[in-house]
């Protein structure tokens, strides 16, 4: 497996004046639905493409659902989602009201498995968005 990434130059927001640093930014190619997933799955096993976006259309009604319940989601060696709490601060705890929370946003920790393969990818240098 390999990934492509450019090289991109980024100022110092602290020091304009400053030459660039150059970094590795990803190289995205677009985007993939559920339904391309749901197709490679079907392609892959003995499932229908009707059958995985069945249970791909479950999983997304049930796992927002399951994290407002205040659980974390486990999918084993995939790894983990959990919510984390986005708020203004309060000088005291009895200060502090739901009107200062900003919102929430949902933290995925990939597991053992899902490391293992990204960590074994090679990694491409590519010159103007082209492989």
């Amino acid at each position: 497996m390999s990934i492509n990434y450019k090289v991109i130059p980024r100022k110092n927001p602290r020091d304009v004046a400053a030459n660039p640093k150059y970094y590795a930014s990803i190289n995205s190619k677009g985007r993939r639905n559920h339904r391309f997933i749901a197709k490679e799955i079907a392609d892959r096993s003995s499932l229908n493409e009707m059958d995985v976006l069945s249970v791909i259309e479950g999983f997304l009604q049930i796992v927002p659902t399951t994290l407002t319940d205040g659980y974390t989601v486990d999918l084993g060696d995939f790894g983990t989602m959990g919510l984390s709490a986005k708020s203004q601060p309060a000088d005291t705890e009895e200060e502090f009201n739901a009107s200062l929370i900003d919102g929430s946003k949902v933290i995925f920790r990939p597991g053992k498995l899902f490391k293992k393969e990204l960590g074994g990818a090679e990694y491409v240098k590519i010159h103007d968005g082209t492989e």
